[in-house]
């Protein structure tokens, strides 16, 4: 079986683990992250590492008779507020946050004194810096957004739409979602195999944080993400994720995709809402199939039976605040860093949130694994401590 992979160069820990796991079970992979217009084909499977990739994927499949995803699908699971229309047609809408893609002020109005986030509709949660935009930023209310953000210059360019090129030029525009005031969520990493079966593999536990950027405004970021047993998820999360996956895959007629999340949003005291269903393999699968040697994937992908004797722990380090100097030799640690990490050398920040999205800040990610919740967190205790041992400051 050929495949091919459609990525961007950025994301590279998406499609890596990918690649070899098909390749491991004897299929042939070819990976383009640039120049789609110039793929030639045919291939037997199309894997879209990015959402936004997705009505490609749909466009080659249609081209190479492939029934995976349709068109339409593709152009609904790449859209945030596109998704959340269809949940709500779908019989969803309990557990979909409201949201609209605002054109004037009175579109406004029933966040008059409500928080609400503001994300386009296509794209990830990598912001810009503060100053400059408004992507995945939250505000106390109205009032609080039109002291901050030239209202008017967001609501004409909601009238038309962005062609945003780091996302395949697709139209994009800012839609303006409820904030979820809760503390944590549940995400679960599932397959659909190439008959429309449901596979749940395993479970995230991630804690909120938030960070106050100024007087308007603020973010709320998960810190981490903690792989947990199905005993540990509250009942009426897997009920809805059940009812949620179901839902979708039967009414778009999924196979042969990857899910990460959706995101349950949880607090015993309120609703559960749901946000970024992402159809694509996500970091932590890929972190799982490293810490269980790189044979899970090749056994989901294979529909064979699987075990999970090895938990993992996707966390920042919680490093001491201030500008580096020096940094010793790390090598020993590298089997717990994340790819993605920056690089520390002098000169680098380390901020006091270390959760913010700010280039010039060194943002240490950590793949913990362990047996279970105390083992993980009594080797994340460890590594953090080496790892501040090998920095020195200025």
């Amino acid at each position: 079986m050929k495949n091919l992979i459609i990525g961007y160069p950025r994301g590279r820990n998406k499609w890596h683990g990918l690649s070899k796991a098909l390749e491991k079970i004897g299929q042939e992979v070819d990976i383009v992250i640039e120049n789609f217009n110039q793929i030639e084909g045919p291939y037997d499977r199309v894997w879209a590492m990015a959402e936004s990739l997705l009505p490609l994927q749909a466009q080659l499949e249609k081209k190479w008779g492939i029934d995976n995803i349709s068109e339409e699908a593709a152009d609904i699971l790449s859209d945030k507020k596109k998704m959340d229309d269809f949940c709500i047609s779908v019989g969803l809408q309990e557990i979909i946050p409201y949201s609209v893609i605002p054109t004037n002020l009175d579109d406004l109005q029933r966040f008059k004194n409500k928080s609400f986030i503001i994300k386009p509709v296509i794209g990830s949660g990598t912001k810009m810096d503060y100053d400059t935009s408004v992507d995945y930023i939250s505000y106390k209310n109205t009032e609080e957004f039109m002291k901050s953000v030239p209202c008017d210059l967001l609501f004409k360019v909601n009238k038309t739409g962005f062609y945003d090129e780091k996302f395949n030029n697709r139209l994009n525009f800012y839609m303006v979602q409820e904030h979820l005031a809760h503390t944590m969520f549940y995400a679960p990493y599932i397959y659909i195999n190439e008959e429309g079966n449901i596979k749940f593999i395993t479970w995230i536990e991630a804690t909120v944080e938030y960070n106050k950027i100024d007087e308007l405004r603020f973010e709320c970021k998960p810190t981490n993400f903690m792989m947990v047993d199905s005993s540990e998820v509250p009942q009426r999360v897997k009920y809805y994720s059940e009812f949620f996956f179901e839902t979708i895959v039967d009414e778009l007629k999924l196979k042969n995709m990857f899910f990460a999340g959706p995101d349950f949003y949880y607090n015993v005291n309120l609703p559960i809402k749901i946000i970024d269903a992402n159809p694509r393999i996500g970091q932590g699968l890929q972190i799982l199939n490293e810490v269980h040697n790189e044979e899970l994937l090749p056994k989901i992908l294979s529909n064979e039976p699987f075990e999970l004797d090895t938990y993992f722990w996707w966390v920042l380090a919680d490093l001491k605040p201030g500008t580096i100097k020096e940094v010793k030799d790390m090598s020993h640690l590298q089997e717990y860093m994340l790819t993605t990490n920056p690089e520390l050398h002098a000169g680098k920040v380390i901020p006091k949130f270390t959760y913010g999205v700010i280039e010039q800040y060194a943002k240490i990610g950590l793949k913990i694994p362990g047996k279970n919740r105390t083992d993980m967190i009594e080797t994340y205790r460890s590594i953090n401590s080496q790892i501040q041992d090998c920095i020195v400051y200025a």
